[in-house]
């Protein structure tokens, strides 16, 4: 029977598998990764105090125009001057006109003494005339 005891015969079928040991020592850790995208905007903040009130603004330019009112009522009639204040003025216009007049009459009398001389001298210039021709007056031309 010590034969038996050391010989072995063919192993049995295998057991159930037990439970997973404790994880082992870590290794170094790594080095950092990427940075990952940035977040989104938060909600705004609080307004802070109002502050002091600022000085008042330059006067604005003036508006537009505006229609023109009604025609007033017409105020007292003034006082019209007295006869004794108006007629020197009325000498000097009538002496004025008296000669005014007679200058007329000297010019128109002058005019007809030149046209009766006239009508004498035109015979005698008959003469002298060339057919009635005026001679051509010659354009100055632009120089360069």
């Amino acid at each position: 029977m010590a034969d038996d005891a050391t010989r072995q015969g063919r192993p049995g079928p295998q057991g159930p598998r037990g439970e997973p040991g404790r994880p082992g020592p870590q290794g170094h850790p790594g080095r950092a990764g990427l940075e990952g995208p940035r977040g989104k905007a938060g909600p705004p903040g609080k307004a802070g105090p109002v502050g002091p009130r600022g000085e008042q603004g330059p006067q604005g330019k003036p508006g537009p125009v505006g229609e023109r009112g009604p025609r007033g009522e017409a105020g007292p009639s003034g006082e019209l001057p007295s006869i004794d204040q108006i007629m020197p003025w009325l000498h000097l216009i009538f002496d004025a006109w008296e000669d005014y007049k007679k200058m007329r009459e000297r010019e128109a009398q002058a005019a007809a003494a030149m046209a009766e001389d006239v009508g004498h001298d035109e015979a005698d210039d008959a003469d002298d005339e060339d057919g009635g021709k005026k001679k051509k007056k010659h354009k100055h031309k632009h120089k360069k």
